[in-house]
Formats: structure tokens, C-alpha cells, sequence
């Protein structure tokens, strides 16, 4: 479930305190934090909102873009979901997931679109830490297509 989820920078966190550096301990622990961050990207205002919504209802930090070029210019260094429409103007949503997947390649991202077809294209993004989902979708799909990318 979302609300059990626990950030992989809170993991690093956990990692680094393990290997006993005390220098890095402390700085991290500046941004330790048990709240997973989530960016949304979508030019249709109603279902950015949703999403963010169903995302902060679970526990999520969650930051909005209305088009992929200002996701990338609000996108936080420590994210830890990528949820995305794929056909926006300007930077479309593959573009914007290869670029944030350069920074980390494991970023969990889920793109939603009206487009059926959409799935097929995907493939230049596919891993086990993507998945699809239809608009018009059920907030059961949305919340279980999460779950299982961050999971």
C-alpha cells in the first residue's frame, strides 16, 4: 500500500548510518524523511489535481507541472515517482521520464494518457518500475499501478 512506502532517500538514509560515516550521517539526515515525493505532470488541470490529491491523501510530497519543460525545472533531486500524461506540448512525457531516468535510472513512472496506442509506444521506457494507465481511469487503477512501481 502507498502509505507504507518508504523513500529511497530515506533508505539511503538508512544505508549510509549503517556504514558509520558520521559525516555523511549528519548531512543526510537533513533531508531524512519518512514522506515519499511524487511530481505529476499533466496539462489537463483536473487530472493533475486528482492525482496530487490521491497522492498526498496516501502520505505523499507532491509537486505539480502543468507541461513537461517546468516539470524539469521544478523536478526535486530526491524523487521517488514520476507520474506523467504522455502527450503535452513542448516536452512530452517519454522526453521528460528519459531525462529524470538519466539522473536515476530506477525512478518509478507511470504515464496516463486517453490514448490506448500509447501503451505500445512505451516501450523505449519499459522496466519493472513503469506501468500504463487509461484515462478515464478508476482511482482503484491509479492508486494499484502506483503501488506496484513503488513497491
Amino acid at each position: 500500500m502507498i502509505t507504507h512506502h518508504r523513500s529511497r532517500r530515506a533508505l539511503a538514509v538508512q544505508q549510509h548510518r549503517m556504514d558509520g560515516d558520521d559525516a555523511t550521517e549528519a548531512m543526510l539526515a537533513l533531508h531524512e524523511g519518512p514522506t515519499p515525493v511524487a511530481l505529476v505532470v499533466d496539462d489537463e488541470p483536473l487530472v493533475r489535481q486528482l492525482v496530487a490529491t490521491v497522492l498526498r491523501r496516501r502520505g505523499w510530497s507532491v509537486f505539480e507541472a502543468e507541461d513537461g519543460s517546468i516539470a524539469l525545472s521544478v523536478a526535486p533531486v530526491n524523487l521517488d515517482l514520476l507520474v506523467t500524461d504522455y502527450e503535452m506540448p513542448s516536452v512530452t512525457g517519454m522526453v521528460l521520464a528519459r531525462k529524470l531516468r538519466q539522473r536515476d535510472e530506477d525512478l518509478p513512472v507511470l504515464v496516463v494518457s486517453g490514448h490506448p496506442e500509447v501503451a505500445r509506444k512505451m516501450r523505449s521506457i519499459r522496466g519493472p518500475r513503469t506501468a500504463f494507465v487509461r484515462k478515464p481511469f478508476p482511482l482503484e487503477e491509479l492508486v494499484s499501478s502506483i503501488g506496484s512501481i513503488t513497491d
